[in-house]
């Protein structure tokens, strides 16, 4: 479901490599869409909250229009998500190339975004060319849009004059409540392994382009839905592969925002196909990204369809091999073909966020690690450690401040066997465990 519908969309639409993810950053705060120079690098729509002059409105960067490739099955997802998008735009910035000039599929864009009846401004980028921009200046004129701003998306020219015109064409967004997820959810794995498959099920519609063809998404790919009675937000994003297989400066971007995406995510849904009968080393390295990175994590074994016995045999062998984690995480297995076990997804993320939100008593947590240490004690040489108290610290994960005689020899073996107590006492299947090391009085 789209929670965002009191805001008026403004849409960038224009065809491929004119510069719209650079106007869109240069516009955003979250600067979350993909610059390269190449086409076609946008492929699903991104969009971003945006305030100017006590006005507010999503920004939104979509595909670029490209009619001539018909017979590219991902182009044509991308043209009708667009087209798709159009309708329930409040304003259309008409992205051109005022380097290069004029193209046949420039017109071709107009006369589709003349049809829609929607307010239309002519942006010219590239306008730090003055040479370039006058001579094809006139021809941009020639479209017949009565508003035409030169700009540049990589130097910000034209930036004030764009956002006033968009505040002054736009409505006044609907009076509503704002709606702050109380969590934020990121689907990561290796590429073609069916995250935006389960964006689209999660969320009941297209909002990610699903293509067998691998790296098919390439930015970050959010929307706001219900998690039981929580407003979360869900992101897919693109696959992580090798970084030794990796060649392409663009795949190289594409993981960034990934493991960006992680980095501001409350709680990773790490997926895994299990189709391959064995869970590959680039997802086990996925697995301690986002458990070092101190997210909750739920573990998702896709295309369960397509397992075999011996498959199935060959995969529990490699969970047991990786029980020194997996055991530590929660374990679904879905496929999104057959919808297997789709809905019992977000209950399993509503019970990781309660466990991470349980109120700890310092006095049993203190006993319990006490109790344990007492027959398992923590040498470092031949120095004993000793944790002489533990205090909670209020946070959004479980957190613990150690008070102990050495705190330069807590690492992290020491620090595992105490989150190891810990789990052991209180059921924190999911959560992240994050100590703060002080030298006791």
């Amino acid at each position: 479901m789209n929670t965002n519908l009191s805001y008026p969309k403004v849409l960038l639409v224009g065809r491929t490599n004119v510069g719209k993810s650079t106007i869109f950053n240069r516009m955003s705060e979250q600067k979350r869409s993909i610059v390269f120079d190449r086409e076609g690098v946008t492929r699903d729509y991104v969009q971003e909250l945006v305030s100017w002059n006590s006005k507010q409105f999503l920004l939104v960067d979509t595909g670029g229009l490209n009619f001539a490739r018909t017979h590219d099955d991902i182009n044509k997802r991308v043209q009708e998500k667009v087209l798709d998008l159009l309708s329930g735009a409040a304003l259309l910035l008409f992205v051109v190339d005022g380097k290069n000039g004029m193209t046949e599929e420039d017109r071709r864009s107009v006369g589709i975004l003349r049809r829609t009846k929607k307010p239309i401004v002519l942006l010219v980028n590239k306008a730090d060319n003055t040479n370039a921009l006058e001579d094809h200046l006139p021809e941009f004129y020639g479209l017949g849009i009565d508003t035409v701003i030169p700009v540049s998306g990589i130097h910000g020219i034209g930036m004030a004059t764009l956002f006033n015109t968009i505040t002054q064409i736009i409505p006044a967004p609907e009076e509503a409540e704002p709606e702050v997820p109380s969590y934020k959810v990121v689907i990561i794995g290796r590429p073609n392994v069916g995250k935006s498959s389960l964006m689209n099920l999660l969320i009941q519609h297209e909002r990610s382009i699903v293509s067998p063809v691998a790296g098919t998404t390439r930015e970050p790919i959010s929307e706001m839905t219900y998690a039981c009675n929580d407003l979360i937000q869900l992101t897919d994003t693109a696959g992580v592969r090798r970084s030794r297989k990796i060649d392409d400066e663009l795949e190289e971007l594409m993981i960034k925002s990934s493991l960006q995406a992680v980095k501001q995510a409350d709680l990773v849904m790490m997926m895994i196909d299990a189709s391959e009968g064995k869970i590959a080393d680039q997802e086990l390295k996925l697995l301690f990204y986002a458990y070092e990175q101190k997210k909750m994590v739920v573990t998702i074994f896709n295309k369960t369809d397509l397992l075999d016995d011996y498959k199935r045999y060959t995969l529990e062998q490699s969970i047991d091999e990786y029980q020194f984690i997996l055991k530590k995480l929660p374990q679904l297995w879905i496929s999104c073909i057959t919808q297997k076990n789709i809905n019992k997804i977000f209950d399993e993320i509503q019970r990781v966020h309660t466990r991470c939100a349980q109120i700890f008593n310092e006095i049993q947590v203190n006993e319990a690690v006490r109790k344990e240490l007492e027959t398992m004690h923590l040498y470092h040489t031949t120095v004993q450690l000793k944790v002489s108290h533990v205090k909670i610290v209020k946070s959004h994960i479980p957190t613990f401040i150690l008070y102990v005689n050495y705190p330069e020899w807590f690492g992290t073996s020491e620090l595992g066997c105490i989150e190891n107590i810990l789990r052991r006492h209180y059921d924190l299947v999911g959560c992240p465990v994050q100590f703060i090391v002080k030298e006791a009085d």
